[in-house]
């Protein structure tokens, strides 16, 4: 069995042999409506970053851009009529219809604002883009939107995964209660998280 910091170790290897290049990749394809958990690939950055292995805001910047291209991709598909593609060949891929249903009801329920919103939510940021390019939304303001849900999604990770190594790293040099603390509520934070991705993935599957 693979402990938990061996499988860190592994993901932080790999993370680090791809560079900028493998992160502006994968969040690409996870906004091309291909999850490939960028919650984790994410906060592992703000880890690397405070660590020293990335530059902080490069990072912001290589995933904000890669967000956008993949979205906008998605857009496209959605609105030149690639949805019926999608639902038959998507399953090879990893797209799958039910994801995709799930975002055609968030969309109608919360409207253009479905697109910001609809970024910060696990899973559903990967295809809330295809619906309103179904539904004509005008680019400029689907880019609008886009672009303040994904900083949104992409800073708090990359802090999150900051402050943490940070906290550890207090904990690590002084074991004062303060640092326990402080370590604690953001290791809640990220548990926290993890339960409610985990559980809305159940939900989308029932």
């Amino acid at each position: 069995m693979i402990s938990g910091g061996t499988l860190f170790n592994i993901t932080e290897a790999a993370l680090l042999s791809l560079g900028y290049a493998g992160i502006f990749y994968i969040m690409t394809l996870d906004s091309l409506m291909v999850p490939l958990g960028s919650e984790a690939v994410m906060t592992l950055a703000g880890v690397l970053a405070f660590e020293g292995k990335f530059n902080f805001w490069l990072v912001v910047v290589v995933a904000l851009v890669a967000s956008m291209l993949g979205s906008t991709l998605s857009w496209l598909i959605g609105k030149y009529g690639g949805r019926k593609l999608l639902e038959r060949y998507g399953r090879y891929v990893l797209i799958r219809k039910r994801e995709m249903e799930r975002g055609d009801q968030f969309f109608r329920k919360h409207g253009e604002a479905a697109v910001m919103f609809g970024r910060l939510i696990p899973l559903l940021r990967t295809y809330i883009s295809l619906p309103a390019g179904v539904a004509r939304m005008p680019l400029g303001r689907f880019s609008v939107f886009t672009l303040a849900g994904s900083a949104a999604f992409i800073l708090v990770l990359m802090t999150l995964g900051y402050e943490f190594a940070s906290r550890i790293q207090g904990i690590l040099a002084s074991e004062s209660l303060y640092s326990l603390i402080g370590a604690g509520l953001v290791v809640l934070v990220v548990i926290v998280l993890f339960v409610v991705g985990i559980r809305r993935r159940n939900a989308a599957a029932d």
